[in-house]
């Protein structure tokens, strides 16, 4: 069990592990936080998986209801008038501390059915190592490069449900596999519903030397992608994306020039694949740092950043 203290000046104290945590009628806590005004926060794992939360006042188990965090987004709780707020980075750090000691969420036989579908008669593996086997799996997967991130890519988006980022995975995965390096070269994307990114999309864009008149005459054209070379690299709205009916969903891509030219001239990419592609690399790169939070093999578990 790991207990902290909310402090008067909003940070939190880590308390000894066994430290009293009154009178909670919560079974097996992982993650218990000490507030004001008698009240405790205290996350579980829910029928042996799941993250849940739990807030109420102890000695009073009528009082305790379920509550839900968000990393990054603070926590509020008003009690009789009197506001207790648990900051956005307490919120992430709790969340990462309790999905610490629960397994990802998936299904592992069914992500290798799918990933064996993406390489055919290639081996997932090198070596003499199961793939049916978890464990041994995930605590090998860390020596297999841009693998590592193809399961976790395919692995949530069976979590989710959402077949759209299993082809965009399964292109990449085809495709282009090598064709993304360290954090430099990385498209960087921005999804808009209707005309352009909101605000903050449109202020990182005229950070990279795009002005806001440009990417209004970009958003005139009628084609499906359109592209525009900068001063800084190449810039790509791709439209036809409709997860929200029949509202317009456009992509925007921002390549530096090495990269897009490299799969533009040298592999022979059409634009829509390449916006398709590293739309799947970047899928597979967030759902990595999400499931590698939770409990893994030594060999390949991470610190996680708290931003």
């Amino acid at each position: 069990m790991i207990v902290y203290e909310l402090m008067s000046k909003g940070n939190i104290v880590r308390l000894p592990d066994r430290a009293a945590i009154g009178d909670i009628p919560v079974k097996k806590p992982i993650v218990v936080l000490l507030m004001p005004y008698n009240r405790t926060l205290v996350g579980v794992a829910h029928n042996g998986a799941y993250e849940k939360w739990l807030c109420g006042k102890n000695g009073d188990p009528d009082s305790w209801n379920e509550v839900f965090l968000y990393d990054g987004i603070p926590f509020r709780l008003d009690i009789d008038g009197f506001p207790v707020v648990v900051g956005s980075q307490i919120s992430s750090e709790l969340r990462s501390q309790l999905i610490g000691h629960l397994p990802p969420p998936g299904n592992h036989k069914d992500t290798i059915s799918v990933l064996e579908g993406f390489y055919g008669d290639k081996p997932l593996l090198p070596y003499d190592t199961s793939c049916n086997d978890e464990e041994a799996f995930l605590s090998r997967l860390d020596e297999l490069g841009n693998l590592r991130l193809v399961y976790w890519g395919v692995r949530k988006a069976l979590v989710l449900g959402d077949y759209s980022m299993l082809g965009r995975v399964k292109t990449w995965t085809r495709r282009c596999m090598d064709s993304f390096g360290d954090d430099s070269s990385l498209p960087k994307m921005w999804v808009s519903v209707g005309d352009l990114p909101g605000n903050k999309g449109v202020e990182e864009l005229e950070a990279l030397l795009f002005k806001p008149e440009q990417l209004k005459r970009m958003n005139l054209e009628k084609s499906g992608s359109v592209v525009f070379r900068g001063d800084s690299g190449y810039l790509v709205r791709f439209e036809g994306q409709r997860p929200f009916g029949e509202v317009p969903v456009s992509v925007w891509m921002y390549f530096p020039f090495f990269l897009w030219e490299d799969m533009k001239e040298r592999k022979g990419l059409r634009p829509q694949e390449i916006v398709i592609l590293s739309w799947g690399y970047l899928d597979s790169l967030e759902a990595s740092k999400e499931m590698e939070r939770y409990r893994l093999p030594l060999t390949i578990k991470e610190p996680i950043d708290i931003i």
